[in-house]
């Protein structure tokens, strides 16, 4: 386990800073990743020769079939092959994966090295890259997509190991960490995320090896646990931005034994250039310089950013209790949603309309999906059930057990994001706060006599066999004919708007990878470069494939009323709604008047509550 651990570890630190590098010297292609893998398993097979044997741990199969018998892990095991088998199956379709995270990447590669991208998409410049430095060593050398979902998968089996440690280590009893680390990687939010490309997972497990190395560290005295234990803490921050206060946690499991590093201070330093080199400094420098501000965002336009605390905490409160209680299937989402908004008293919904911009974009869809999922009802109820237990026992005795600094500082950290952040994916974005922040309400005994429970057993398979249905109904990654049955469902109940739409999700699912496929089949092959015009929330991924062949120019960078076409740019994908919304003259107008000619009008679904919109291709005839 600790070798997988450490395996895992170094294979995101490795590609982080070899990302840079490579960044760095305009190096960032095919050649230069090929030589950095070489170099990679080249230090990788000097380091298992010289490992000991304690590492490589024989494989015991009649013991692992005796852990697996019994349910908790017999259910965790079933999530993790539908997850993988889900991977396999399917191309990655995260929406913010495809709308910034994956063309970022390809911009990079076509450049050759990070670059401030002139696109109106500002994420794509903006945003954290740890990620997307671990997954494109995998992108560039296979020239594919599909194998990036590895990197979750393969982490997703070292969670449960990592929180039995972890919780172990801060004082939690045997019974209830062995309990909760297979309960808590059930959680709708990590198992939906661990068969694809969401980056909140991987900074979830960041956070959690962080913690795990530090918490090592006080007992062996190691310093080269205090340095893993700062490489992951500096993975985590670089993943994404609103990690940034699990920084605290992270230090502190640490503290006691960071003197430890002034007896090989010199290689401490070395660890730490390369902590700040791939964690969130580089790209906090890179906006700072380009925008002014260290967030990128310096006029909120992404309206992330909340000055109003109270309202914050209000909005965030709100959203984290409606996501965390998702259930597998929700036909009735909308409704509910409305019911829900309806509810809110007058002066909440003029707060939140005010200081709260995006609370209303955080609603519930009909199936657990993984740009949104939390916990999830069955592992929120059992929460629950554990916190009240907790308070009944507080009140009972007005005692506290011994507390962990490690989970008080979790709870710190959860509280700035709830009065600082304004997102719609609340409960997403908390992914990596909740293994820590549950770890103040399971120090309490009375969980130890819950345990013994038959009931309580009971409840605790029924919340973690309801992610099983959430995998397999997955809009992701369905584990059934899905488009066949919503179809044999809308020829059978026309008039059944839940069959209709049922429909329309599985099949722009399985086409969102790759939407734009009827457009750049109108393309000739050799097209090198292709203008595109539509909003920031609509991907240009389809128009890149092949891989390492075609390049994206972003025609929309600002709100000006006049499109300049590049000279050496012959063909331009203009999604027609924006353009009209953009209050530029008529399309054909325009075309007349610039020598081009619209080639191709067609309907596509590219998100299911747009409904179909026209794209056109646009030839303009060069002198």
């Amino acid at each position: 386990m600790r070798t997988a651990i450490f395996l895992w570890l170094c294979w995101c630190v490795f590609f982080n800073c070899v990302g840079w590098i490579l960044s760095a010297a305009h190096e960032l292609n095919f050649i230069g990743y090929a030589l950095a893998a070489c170099f990679g398993i080249a230090a990788l097979m000097v380091w298992q020769k010289n490992a000991s044997a304690k590492r490589f741990q024989k494989i015991h199969l009649p013991k692992l079939r005796r852990r697996f018998r019994r349910p908790l892990p017999a259910i965790f095991l079933s999530a993790a092959a539908l997850t993988f088998f889900g991977g396999v199956l399917y191309a990655p379709n995260n929406y913010d994966a495809l709308t910034y995270r994956l063309p970022r990447m390809l911009n990079w590669l076509a450049a050759g090295h990070w670059l401030w991208i002139p696109t109106a998409n500002e994420r794509m410049n903006y945003s954290a890259c740890a990620w997307e430095w671990s997954a494109m060593p995998v992108f560039e050398l296979l020239r594919s997509d599909r194998g990036l979902f590895l990197i979750n998968a393969v982490g997703f089996l070292l969670m449960p190991g990592l929180l039995f440690f972890v919780f172990r280590q801060l004082g939690i009893g045997r019974r209830v960490a062995w309990t909760w680390m297979w309960i808590l990687p059930l959680a709708y939010g990590y198992a939906t995320q661990a068969g694809g490309i969401g980056n909140d997972f991987t900074g979830t497990l960041f956070g959690l090896i962080s913690v795990y190395y530090g918490l090592l560290a006080r007992r062996s005295q190691d310093v080269k646990d205090i340095w893993l234990a700062a490489l992951a803490a500096a993975l985590m921050s670089g993943t994404k931005l609103s990690n940034l206060p699990l920084l605290l946690p992270c230090l502190v499991a640490v503290w006691p034994a960071l003197a430890r590093l002034r007896e090989r201070l010199p290689a401490s330093i070395a660890i730490a250039c390369v902590a700040v080199l791939i964690s969130a400094a580089p790209i906090m420098a890179l906006n700072q310089l380009n925008t002014g501000s260290w967030s990128g965002d310096p006029n909120n336009s992404g309206k992330m950013q909340i000055k109003s605390p109270p309202a914050a905490f209000l909005g965030n409160s709100l959203l984290l209790l409606k996501q965390s209680f998702m259930p597998p299937v929700l036909p009735a989402a909308r409704k509910i949603n409305d019911w829900m908004d309806e509810k809110l008293p007058d002066s909440w919904r003029r707060t939140l309309e005010e200081k709260f911009p995006r609370y209303n974009m955080g609603g519930l869809n009909e199936l657990p999906q993984e740009e949104a999922a939390g916990l999830g009802l069955g592992v929120t109820l059992l929460l629950f059930a554990a916190i009240g237990a907790a308070v009944c026992e507080f009140t009972r005795k007005k005692s506290l057990p011994k507390m962990s600094p490690v989970g008080l500082a979790a709870l710190i950290s959860i509280l700035f994001y709830m009065f600082k952040m304004g997102s719609e994916a609340t409960a997403r974005l908390l992914l990596p706060y909740y293994p820590l922040a549950i770890v103040p309400f399971l120090l309490f005994t009375v969980h130890e006599r819950f345990l013994r429970r038959r009931a309580w057993k009971i409840f605790a398979a029924l919340a973690a066999l309801s992610v099983l249905p959430a995998l397999i109904l997955s809009p992701s990654r369905p584990l059934f004919p899905a488009v066949s049955v919503s179809e044999w469902l809308v020829q059978h109940y026309p008039g059944k708007p839940a069959a209709q739409r049922t429909a329309a999700v599985y099949l722009a699912y399985t086409h969102r990878n790759d939407a734009l496929a009827p457009l750049r089949a109108a393309l000739p092959d050799g097209v090198l470069k292709i203008g595109f015009f539509a909003t920031i929330n609509d991907s240009d991924y389809s128009l890149w494939r092949p891989f390492g062949f075609r390049q994206i120019e972003y025609l929309q960078t600002g709100t000006g009323q006049s499109v300049e076409i590049p000279g050496d740019i012959e063909w331009i994908v203009i999604k027609r709604a924006v353009w009209q919304e953009a209050g530029l003259a008529p399309l054909e107008t325009w075309a007349a008047t610039h020598h081009a000619k619209i080639m191709l009008s067609v309907p596509i679904v590219t998100l299911v509550g747009w409904g179909e919109q026209t794209w056109c291709v646009l030839h303009v005839e060069k002198p």
